[in-house]
């Protein structure tokens, strides 16, 4: 690995995000690896459903799609009179926020 400059090799060894106007640092250079998806197009996670090709940044995206195909609904409100069920976090959260359905 080499460095342009010796700023650069500074803002590597402090696990800080390079890219212009970012400077972000991380606590370990594996999150700093992960955080600059954010700023490239790569996306190595693969929808294991056989004939989809969805690709994704984050695992957890993968896991939140990969629900469309199975059905998995695991977020459940926690109002036994309401019974709704999501299959995304972000669905889940919003209905709580909206109803104040929380326990």
């Amino acid at each position: 690995m080499s460095f342009s400059s010796k700023q650069e090799l500074n803002l590597h060894k402090r696990n800080a995000c390079t890219f212009a106007g970012c400077g972000k640092r991380f606590g370990s250079h594996k999150y700093l690896l992960q955080h600059r998806r954010v700023h490239l197009d790569d996306r190595p996670l693969k929808c294991p459903w056989k004939g989809c090709k969805m690709t994704f940044k984050w695992k957890w995206a993968c896991t939140e799609h990969y629900r469309v195909h199975t059905g998995e609904r695991p977020y459940v409100c926690p109002i036994p009179e309401c019974g709704r069920t999501f299959r995304f976090v972000s669905d889940f959260s919003r209905h709580k926020r909206k109803t104040g359905h929380t326990k």
